[in-house]
């Protein structure tokens, strides 16, 4: 998939490669390096005897009759546990394969080539991907370090006749900052306003709630989520859209049939993991509780040895620092791989050259030692 648009605006900068070719490389690098310390994965590690439990409890004896078609509207118990979870009503919910799969709806029935969407930066390659795959052209709305906030009326400012879409994420991907209140209700103003649909992927979410989707904010909002983050499930493909029944029906319009790639047995246990949140939720507390004050000690260090800037947002699992007195940190984690079997993300995936993402979702003493080898060779690295 294409990175940007042929007519793209604004000051993100293109990354050198396709971000999920580069993991499919580093996913092979890593198995067969067993020292690897490894520190972009952005998600929360899976809890796979959490997830057994659900299956056994599904398809152990009686099948559980939430295993139904998902033909066209997708499982109808999976669309009645988002509702309850995020303040809607089930028909303000469609389920899909994922996150992706929801954007990539709405924006096939709002936007057609040669309109024009807005996408902020830094963000995850797959946002400008998917208005480029569409034919539109693209702006960008810039979230500025260190606070990576929206400026709305600079968002305004970027709106054209032609603009059909923008594109966010709460928690934002890469920083981690939240949007807030004020800010959801500003958009909301402007979407009013101004009639332009506002998409926001929600799927780091539930880190800052639960809390109301996005969209019941505005009818011209839409929210997107999905299990795979925050609780670690992307074995089950499930996501949703969350909107106003009008657009619900415009976005099936579009895509009779729905999306096709919905499973109806990993959506029959995403409606059983749904329906009971509590232990998934638990789990991921439980882990950042035991990974978030390791990445703050070290993180703290590194700060007051000149290494990073840039402080550790309070929700989340991904910490974005400015890596002091280096501008090409795609060279950098080249660098940090060749020599020191040190895997992070670098900023120019995001369009943020000079910061690297580093994610803490997983086992604290592996974090430990990770951040305790790129801490040394950060120390070492000399930018040629």
């Amino acid at each position: 998939m294409p990175s940007k648009s042929p007519k793209a605006e604004g000051t993100h900068v293109p990354p050198p490669e396709d971000y999920s070719n580069w993991v499919r490389t580093m996913m092979r690098n890593i198995a067969a390096a067993p020292d690897a310390a490894v520190l972009y994965d952005s998600t929360i590690r899976e809890p796979t005897e959490l997830l057994a439990q659900v299956v056994r409890g599904a398809f152990g004896g009686e099948i559980t009759d939430r295993y139904e078609s998902v033909f066209a509207n997708g499982n109808r118990f999976v669309a009645a546990a988002v509702a309850g979870r995020y303040g809607v009503q089930p028909a303000n919910v469609l389920c899909t394969t994922g996150a992706t799969s929801a954007m990539g709806l709405a924006i096939r029935a709002f936007v057609r080539p040669g309109d024009h969407i807005i996408v902020e930066t830094p963000c995850f390659d797959l946002l400008p991907g998917l208005a480029a795959a569409a034919g539109a052209s693209i702006s960008y709305l810039s979230r500025r370090a260190p606070d990576f906030a929206i400026d709305t009326a600079e968002l305004e400012s970027l709106i054209q006749p032609e603009t059909r879409l923008v594109l966010l994420t709460d928690l934002h991907n890469p920083s981690g900052a939240a949007l807030g209140q004020g800010t959801l209700l500003a958009l909301a103003a402007l979407a009013g306003k101004s009639g332009v649909r506002i998409v926001i992927d929600e799927v780091y979410g539930d880190f800052a709630g639960p809390r109301p989707a996005a969209a019941t904010y505005s009818p011209e909002i839409i929210s997107v989520g999905s299990l795979t983050k925050v609780q670690g499930l992307f074995a089950l493909k499930c996501g949703w859209a969350i909107a106003s029944p009008d657009k619900i029906k415009a976005i099936l319009a579009a895509s009779e049939q729905g999306d096709l790639g919905v499973s109806k047995l990993s959506h029959a246990v995403a409606a059983r993991v749904l329906e009971d949140m509590a232990p998934f939720d638990d789990y991921w507390r439980g882990l950042l509780a035991r990974t978030r004050p390791v990445l703050e000690r070290h993180a703290a260090s590194m700060i007051a040895e000149g290494l990073l800037a840039g402080d550790v947002p309070p929700q989340g699992c991904m910490y974005f620092p400015r890596v002091v007195g280096v501008a090409d940190t795609y060279a950098l984690a080249q660098w940090l791989w060749r020599e020191h079997r040190v895997a992070v993300a670098p900023g120019e995936f995001f369009g943020l050259p000079g910061h690297v993402r580093i994610g803490f979702g997983g086992d604290a003493e592996q974090l430990d030692r990770a951040l305790g080898r790129f801490a040394d060779a950060l120390r070492r690295y000399r930018p040629s």
